[in-house]
């Protein structure tokens, strides 16, 4: 069986799809991956692949002189690196995130478009933290109040791995990597009833490589419990207030954005649970601990409960 017949049956890669575009005209090869051309065009820009432009191939054969391939880009953050036949594309937004990592940028390209989800997003029913259904947000829960201290916090460690060598990704779909159910508790709540509140999770886990060992990255906003009183029109007012309420009025104790935050690491492989916490005390102190985090997880990497999957 030939390289190409051999590909149809399974997944491709950026770097074969790149070498399979500039070796055969877009039509014969659409015809042997039994496509369309549009479809293997769009293949193409899913995965962030040039291909010979229209009329490439006929010059070339006509003796006209063409223009070289251009080299396949770095892949970009977020960005698919395989297609699989038979699964869906996926896009990528060229139009928010334009250039890879690099430690001379402010923000890591990750938290350039999660400025832009969150920014747009809307809030939950109790104002703790944001709600958004875009499949490129990286897993963050935060209030609106604190969204910029969440984002820097994401940025430092972002940028610490990958200047450490270790990639950091939002997952593509169908990737096989889970995001378990997690709480921006501060321990087991002692007010607010028997069960944990219910909060965002992100369409994708966010994921980093260390050691070749698939890391999940969540960061919270550490929730409180608060006494509050019922004020009307369905709002609540802190129960030390001396403000007058009127009408029908209770005291309850609800949860409320503390602007403290804490970075969860987790197994996405399943099933092989592992956790770990690091989280603030005080307001903004856990962004100048990025290095000993990174530090902990290129130390455990190898010796985690899922890593003999992908060593």
């Amino acid at each position: 069986m030939s390289f190409i017949e051999d590909v149809l049956h399974f997944e491709i890669c950026r770097d074969e799809l790149y070498a399979l575009v500039w070796s055969f005209p877009g039509l014969a090869l659409a015809r042997r991956f039994n496509c369309s051309e549009t479809y293997l065009r769009r293949v193409c820009k899913a995965l962030d692949v040039p291909r010979p432009a229209r009329g490439w191939w006929t010059q070339g054969q006509t003796g006209v002189a063409v223009c070289a391939p251009p080299p396949l880009p770095p892949l970009k953050p977020g960005c698919a690196d395989r297609w699989t036949r038979g699964c869906s594309l996926r896009r990528w937004q060229r139009h928010r995130i334009s250039r890879p990592f690099s430690s001379a940028h402010d923000l890591h390209p990750l938290v350039e478009l999660a400025t832009a989800i969150f920014n747009g997003a809307k809030q939950s029913t109790d104002e703790t933290h944001l709600l958004t259904r875009s499949r490129d947000a990286i897993d963050v829960t935060t209030s609106r109040a604190a969204l910029r201290d969440a984002l820097t916090l994401a940025n430092a460690l972002f940028k610490a791995l990958e200047s450490s060598g270790h990639t950091v990704r939002v997952a593509e779909a169908g990737a096989g990597f889970i995001r378990p159910t997690l709480d921006n508790d501060c321990g087991l709540p002692i007010r607010l009833g028997r069960t944990r509140a219910t909060v965002w999770a992100p369409r994708a886990p966010t994921i980093t490589f260390v050691s070749g060992v698939p890391i999940g990255l969540a960061f919270m906003e550490i929730r409180r419990e608060v006494l509050k009183r019922y004020s009307g029109n369905g709002q609540f007012q802190l129960a030390s207030e001396k403000k007058p309420v009127y009408g029908l009025s209770w005291t309850e104790w609800r949860p409320e954005p503390s602007h403290r935050f804490k970075i969860i690491a987790y197994s996405p492989h399943f099933p092989n649970p592992w956790q770990r916490e690091w989280s603030e005390t005080r307001r903004k102190t856990l962004v100048r601990a990025v290095v000993a985090v990174v530090t902990e997880l290129e130390e455990r990497a190898r010796t985690l409960p899922h890593a003999g999957f992908f060593l």
